[in-house]
């Protein structure tokens, strides 16, 4: 067993400094049993939000000394992390629905197509630029695309996602349309995170853990060919004596230049954490501090990820719930 600190658990870089060599053996792990890669970056991060909040009883605690207890972390792997993970392709039907969803609402958004608010929440506000919004809004839709490929793959029925743009904003709209309940569906980038959050008026949420490689929006037009037939406008653009400009030209064609016109490479991962009945807990007021997390700012439901369901049984007892499955 590893011993680890209190400080490596609220230090990122202490923790996969000192965990590098032990993830890199549970990466070969994964990638032998599963067919499964993930990276360096990414398993160090799902590790860390796995300790940070005990998973499967990851840490143990003998005195005041604490323990990773790899058996425990083999059983995270193989019990919820590897059977809830879903890898899409860029060419999948629903991503490129997801990209021309996201382009379209973020096009609405700056033209006042849509109540939704162009300006960013937090201790001031400020305007976001187009790029930040369609990068938020591809990030937070792509939960909703991996929960639906999840159930799906699991059993034999329909999820339908709301692919709408609306010029008012619905309260509490459900991220899928055909559920009898309101379900709400976060996505987060970040990896590390613990806790699962739905607003209040929703009868589920659930929360998906998104890798995103970057930049994604722009990866997609590598590899349709978009961004070779831009470099290809600028260069009969660009006079010959223009060196700068023409080296420019050149090195950003050297940096594409392993990727073949319409062969996909780029992949998307999604961790889903499991869901949770936000009629068994009570919302966190606005002002509560919690751990690796910060003032909330919002009140809301928090449910820390190690509370969630998400076993076949679960997910079959939640389809029946929702009305899917009958």
């Amino acid at each position: 067993m590893y011993r680890i600190l209190k400080s490596e658990l609220n230090n990122t870089a202490k923790f996969k400094d000192k965990f590098y060599e032990y993830v890199q053996n549970l990466q070969n792990i994964i990638d032998k049993e599963a067919n499964v890669y993930l990276n360096q970056e990414e398993l160090s991060d799902l590790l860390l939000s796995a300790c940070r909040a005990n998973e499967f009883n990851i840490i143990e605690f003998q005195g005041r000394n604490s323990f990773v207890n790899e058996d425990n972390v083999l059983r995270w792997i193989n019990e919820k992390l590897i059977p809830n993970t879903i890898i899409l392709n860029l060419d999948d039907p629903d991503v490129v629905r997801l990209l021309l969803f996201c382009i379209e609402i973020t096009y609405q958004m700056f033209e006042g197509g849509t109540k939704a608010t162009t300006t960013q929440k937090g201790f001031r506000d400020r305007r976001r630029t187009f790029e930040s919004i369609l990068s938020d809004q591809f990030v937070g839709k792509l939960g909703e695309v991996i929960v639906k490929k999840l159930l799906e793959m699991k059993y034999n029925i329909q999820i339908l996602l709301d692919w709408d743009i609306s010029t008012q904003i619905e309260r509490y709209r459900s991220d899928i349309v055909n559920a009898s309940k309101r379900v709400s569906i976060k996505s987060s980038p970040s990896l590390a995170g613990i806790w699962a959050e739905a607003d209040i008026g929703y009868d589920y949420g659930i929360t998906v853990k998104c890798s995103v490689p970057q930049p994604t929006i722009l990866q997609f037009f590598v590899e349709v060919c978009g961004f070779l037939k831009l470099l290809d406008f600028a260069d009969a653009r660009i006079p010959s004596d223009d060196e700068r400009f023409k080296g420019y030209i050149q090195e950003m064609r050297k940096r594409i230049r392993g990727y073949k016109c319409g062969e996909i490479q780029t992949s998307l991962k999604g961790f889903v954490c499991g869901y949770f009945d936000t009629h068994e807990y009570k919302p966190v007021s606005k002002g509560v501090e919690l751990p690796y997390l910060g003032e909330v700012r919002e009140e809301r439901y928090l449910i820390k990820i190690s509370q969630l369901k998400y076993t076949d049984e679960d997910w079959n007892k939640f389809l029946y719930c929702i009305g899917i499955l009958n």
